[in-house]
């Protein structure tokens, strides 16, 4: 009886230090899907009006960094994407071929994004023309800061690209 007694003991102790235990490094790493907070700040998909894009809004950039740090408004829906488009006209390529060649991550606060989730949307820039960007938007309604990073290639070239989103009170 004693040792079935003893053997409860350590189970019970068993079971609650487990329940205790820090999150496992996948819990810690999941993936962000449309929809999805990551604290105060929601991470979704926006359409062309009423969005700002972090690659046309010229931010401060730090090139030796890559690192592009925006203050915006609260309530501000950011698109955080690196934008590719048809640069090389001579080379006889169009944006969906660069598109279907490129490659291209992106993690916001160490979490990996689901870009197949998100889509991607064509914008029109006066400099450039269309535009073609993953629709990872974030938006939030307090102040505060996040960070996104791309990191691929693109028309052989490499992207790494942080954006810092500093959003403030108006």
């Amino acid at each position: 009886m004693i040792k079935l007694a003893f053997l409860t003991l350590i189970v019970l102790f068993a079971t609650v230090s487990a329940s205790c235990a820090k999150d496992s490094p996948e819990s810690v790493e999941r993936t962000i899907n449309p929809g999805d907070k990551i604290g105060d700040f929601l991470i979704t998909t926006g359409g062309k009006d009423g969005v700002a894009y972090v690659s046309t809004l010229h931010c401060p950039y730090d090139e030796s960094a890559g690192i592009e740090s925006c203050e915006l408004a609260v309530g501000t829906k950011v698109n955080v994407g690196v934008g590719i488009y048809d640069d090389y006209p001579s080379s006889g390529k169009s944006l969906d071929e660069y598109w279907s060649e490129h490659t291209y991550q992106m993690v916001i606060e160490g979490h990996p994004v689901n870009l197949e989730a998100f889509g991607s949307i064509d914008i029109y820039h006066p400099a450039v023309g269309t535009i073609r960007i993953w629709n990872v938007v974030v938006v939030t309604d307090r102040p505060g800061k996040i960070t996104a990073r791309s990191t691929g290639a693109v028309h052989g070239d490499p992207i790494d690209q942080t954006a810092i989103l500093t959003f403030k009170a108006p």
